[in-house]
């Protein structure tokens, strides 16, 4: 068998990669998107969508900070008794209003900060957070509310939660948060 002799020129060098220049890509195919909340929901499941709306401790204590102690500010927040992080408190008041649950507009007086108030959406959690409050009066030894509040409550928690969610709800869309703070018949209920 004749020997074959042994090629003394190298490979050829593979073929440039060729690089994508602006327009060359592919168009991609217009997809309508899902709504924000349809995007990410586990399950529609009502306790599922309720939890993920607002299930995580912190967004429920920004809901009852607004609702029981007419906080509406950043500052305010962040003074509450629980000492929540700041990137965990812009966190979830951003997560909050995508699911309308909050609304956030500029503080008239200073234009860099924000004035939060609950929406028709949120007011309606009022419910919820009796019966949390009347669970850990049931279950828990030391309770942090006033007595008068705890009485009022469980004599008639439903209009209690009926006054709260009244008290929040926004009457007109045209009213801005500062005149909601200053009309006397709008007047807050501060439980704490």
């Amino acid at each position: 068998m004749p020997r074959q002799k042994k090629s003394t020129t190298p490979p050829a060098p593979p073929p440039p990669r060729s690089r994508l220049i602006r327009g060359d890509a592919p168009k991609a195919k217009a997809v309508k998107p899902l709504p924000p909340r349809a995007q990410k929901n586990r399950s529609l499941c009502p306790i599922n969508l309720v939890l993920e709306a607002v299930g995580d401790s912190w967004s429920m204590l920004i809901v009852r900070d607004l609702m029981l102690r007419g906080h509406t500010s950043y500052q305010a927040f962040l003074r509450s008794d629980e000492r929540i992080a700041t990137n965990i408190l812009a966190d979830r008041l951003q997560k909050l209003e995508q699911n309308g649950l909050i609304s956030k507009a500029a503080d008239p007086a200073d234009a860099r900060k924000y004035i939060y108030a609950l929406t028709s959406k949120g007011a309606d959690l009022a419910p919820l957070l009796v019966e949390m409050t009347l669970f850990s009066l049931k279950h828990e030894q030391r309770i942090d509310m006033p007595k008068e509040i705890v009485a009022e409550m469980q004599k008639n928690k439903q209009g209690f939660a009926g006054k709260l969610v009244r008290n929040f709800t926004p009457r007109t869309k045209a009213k801005s948060v500062r005149e909601a703070e200053v009309d006397p018949a709008d007047e807050t209920l501060s439980l704490f």
